[in-house]
């Protein structure tokens, strides 16, 4: 009978080990702050952009303007 408890709180105990083990896991952590990390420069520069063109209306237009300009300068 003593070896049976002795089996049991065994068993019990391991699968606590491993429940403790699943739960502290954080083998994802680095790929997951990259993405939110990448996601969050995205929206940074999408909402820079937006500003941009919000208080000065021509500036990218102009912009893309000059540049095919002086590309095409060169052809």
């Amino acid at each position: 009978m003593k070896k049976m408890i002795q089996l049991i709180r065994n068993k019990v105990r391991n699968v606590g080990v491993r429940a403790v083990a699943v739960l502290a896991d954080n083998r994802g952590d680095l790929a997951t702050n990259t993405i939110g990390a990448i996601i969050v420069g995205v929206v940074v520069v999408g909402l820079l952009i937006v500003a941009i063109n919000q208080f000065f209306p021509d500036f990218f237009s102009d912009m893309f303007e000059r540049m095919a300009d002086k590309l095409n300068s060169n052809w």
